[in-house]
């Protein structure tokens, strides 16, 4: 049976003091999470850093903050996958994305629903990206952080 590791990246690791992501700092991670798939071990990457991405892209003082997080989130997502994506296809690796909400874990058939999915993209070698979905996840329903998060992914994917 293979070895199963989760990895849990904050955005205090991707972002640049100045704003925006640290792409060297994300090209090295992918480089060495690239390395321990080589070795045949099973990667579950669980990634902040949209909103940070997304702030550096576009700025509206005018939002509250729930608006904010939304439209920095949503922008956010895109570039930093597409990031992922360029720099693990370099390394002739596939991931994907899976973006999730503490609500949708709570509920059983979501819960099983998103192992099922993230058992099958490692069956086929592909790197899951979790991420919270910061675009939905506004109330008293959001994880605390990704701390909380890569917990719950580590579990459900016995990492």
């Amino acid at each position: 049976m293979k070895k199963r590791i989760a990895i849990k990246i904050g955005s205090n690791v991707l972002a640049l003091k100045e704003g925006g992501l640290d792409l060297t700092r994300i090209k090295q991670l992918v480089s060495q999470v690239s390395a321990l798939h080589r070795q045949g071990f099973e990667i579950i990457m669980i990634s902040s850093g949209a909103v940070a991405a997304g702030r550096a892209l576009l700025s509206d003082d005018k939002l509250d903050a729930v608006s904010a997080r939304q439209l920095f989130s949503a922008i956010g997502q895109a570039k930093l996958i597409n990031h992922y994506h360029e720099f693990f296809a370099k390394e002739n690796i596939l991931c994907g994305q899976v973006l999730t909400t503490k609500e949708s874990l709570g509920t059983r058939s979501h819960y099983l629903n998103q192992r099922n999915c993230m058992e099958v993209m490692l069956q086929h070698g592909v790197v899951p990206i979790v991420n919270e979905n910061d675009t939905i996840s506004v109330t008293e329903l959001m994880f605390t952080d990704n701390d909380e998060l890569s917990g719950m992914v580590a579990t459900m994917m016995n990492a």
